[in-house]
């Protein structure tokens, strides 16, 4: 009996213990100031409406550690549609050249930035600034080393998100490459919505054997203009247009996996 209450009396020591112990985690959260979109109307799937398209999030940790590494993305504003024909292209190896390939220079559709911290795996208490330029370019074929990325794009477009090394900042890494992210449809409070889906390859997420962590996304797609079909009638639309929005204000989206497989969703309205 003794050796029971011993036991018992043990694991509520532990109980205890471990419960005091605050276990780190990535936060997430869509801010007014870095979303929305222009006009404000609403737009219909019929009729598109030619817009501009401003999202973005930030990313930090509970115990203000470097957040976990962010593998995988998924980025929707409600209403927003994707009309990649009607804009210029280029290919996702052009846009992964070291320097963007010239044939892409009509294909750029946004730019913006990343702030990230990098560090030893080892020690998520080191936060080595590096922040990016980010400019977004309408390929017309995917990243061969994410097959699904082929396949997608040539059945819905895409974007090749560049990435390159700001300059006269104090980066400790040498940044100059692109991912591949197609559009997948989708619906955002019940709204048909182009969503854009990519996972962050080896050389992005782990730089130099570094791990990169985002803590700040700001980026702006401009309301890039061209002629399509919609619903059998040619018409003139952005490379995001307006197509609906359930109320007054419209939800932006974004989804994110960590390295260690936690999926969280965070959302914003403007």
């Amino acid at each position: 009996m003794r050796k029971l209450w011993t036991a018992v009396a043990g694991a509520i020591v532990i109980s205890v213990a471990l419960a005091g112990i605050a276990i780190a985690a990535n936060t997430y959260e869509v801010p007014k100031n870095l979303i929305g979109a222009s006009p404000s109307g609403k737009g219909t799937l019929k009729k598109p409406v030619p817009a501009k398209l401003k999202f973005g999030f930030t990313v930090a940790d509970t115990e203000n550690l470097r957040p976990q590494v962010i593998r995988e993305y998924r980025i929707a504003a409600e209403g927003l549609q994707s009309y990649p024909d009607a804009r210029p292209t280029c290919t996702f190896d052009q846009a992964n050249a070291l320097e963007v390939d010239s044939a892409c220079n009509k294909a750029i559709v946004g730019k913006g930035t990343i702030d990230n911290f990098a560090g030893a795996t080892t020690d998520r208490s080191q936060k080595l600034r590096c922040n990016v330029k980010v400019t977004q370019i309408n390929i017309s074929s995917g990243d061969p080393a994410y097959p699904k990325t082929v396949s997608q794009i040539n059945r819905r477009g895409g974007m090749a998100i560049r990435i390159d090394v700001d300059q006269g900042t104090n980066c400790p890494i040498p940044i100059h490459t692109a991912l591949a992210a197609p559009f997948y449809d989708t619906k955002v409070d019940g709204v048909s919505t182009a969503e854009l889906r990519f996972t962050v390859p080896d050389r992005l997420a782990h730089p130099g054997g570094l791990d990169n962590s985002v803590i700040k996304v700001t980026t702006t797609i401009e309301k890039k203009k061209g002629k399509v079909k919609v619903r059998g009638k040619k018409r003139t639309v952005g490379f995001y247009s307006l197509v609906g929005r359930k109320g007054k204000k419209r939800t932006t989206r974004v989804t994110f996996i960590d390295e260690s497989g936690v999926k969280k969703t965070a959302t914003g309205e403007k």
